[in-house]
């Protein structure tokens, strides 16, 4: 295989993987939006008096069964590509942390809070959605609070994480994942931005309650239509991991092995 050929199939390669990161957690935002569109459409009635939530949405199997099947989707490209994330992670903690066992020992241990953080949002996910109020108001209520909360203290966590990182000294070799590059900043701003935003999505499901001086179906529109803008900014944070899926299948296509060189992020 020429060297031209060799190059357009580990592009090829990487295209193929890094795809599902962009597509299938992307068509997660265009089922919430569908979700409460059909609900809308087939429960006139209760839309009168209220503003449907994604799971007062999905409690109807006719929205809720594909639904699902979508979210369940999104939770396997979320575990697979974790695998060669993580690992550049750790490759990356290695790297810059050369000589400074504490910042090792302090930042590994940081990775794996996320990425056991991480996996209990992406249960709570799951679970919330294959369980709805029509199985069990209660436990799709305490998965709903495992996703919501654990997946906001991931994507914190990540963000706290690759700042970190990207103050510690950059050195030849550094791999796969490039804190400096333009898609890392944009995550570790985006981290913080999305953990703003569930917090206020949490001031919303307390104050909505309450009496205000603003009518309540107002309240709750504005509350629901928050609940879409907080999901999908959990799934667009995951999204941009895709750029990094891309060079690293690339390379290992590329080389056979992965490579720890800078140039390779180029």
């Amino acid at each position: 295989m020429s060297k031209e050929r060799a190059s357009n199939f580990a592009a090829a390669a990487g295209l193929l993987l890094a795809a599902p990161v962009v597509i299938v957690p992307g068509s997660a935002i265009i089922m919430m939006i569908w979700a409460r569109w059909a609900f809308y459409q087939r429960h006139p009635d209760y839309v009168q008096h209220s503003a449907p939530t994604v799971s007062r949405a999905i409690s109807d199997p006719f929205i809720g069964e594909p639904f699902a099947a979508a979210i369940l989707a999104v939770a396997c490209v979320i575990a697979l590509a974790l695998v060669p994330l993580s690992n550049a992670y750790f490759a990356t903690i290695r790297l810059r942390t050369e000589g400074n066992p504490v910042a090792r020992a302090s930042l590994r241990r940081l990775m794996y809070v996320v990425l056991a953080v991480q996996a209990c949002g992406t249960v709570g996910m799951v679970v919330c959605t294959q369980v709805t109020f029509r199985q069990s108001h209660d436990i799709h209520m305490v998965a709903s609070y495992f996703f919501f909360v654990f997946q906001a203290i991931a994507i914190l966590l990540s963000g706290i994480l690759a700042t970190r990182l990207a103050r510690l000294p950059s050195r030849d070799g550094c791999p796969y994942l490039r804190l400096d590059s333009t898609y890392s900043r944009i995550r570790r701003y985006l981290a913080f931005v999305t953990a703003g935003f569930a917090v206020f999505y949490l001031f919303l499901f307390v104050i909505k309650g309450f009496d205000l001086p603003i009518p309540e179906y107002d309240v709750y529109h504005f509350y629901t239509i928050h609940e879409v803008v907080t999901i999908s900014a959990y799934i667009f944070h995951f999204m941009l991991y895709a750029p990094e899926v891309f060079r690293m299948t690339r390379s290992l296509v590329s080389t056979g092995s992965w490579r720890l060189e800078a140039g390779t992020m180029a």
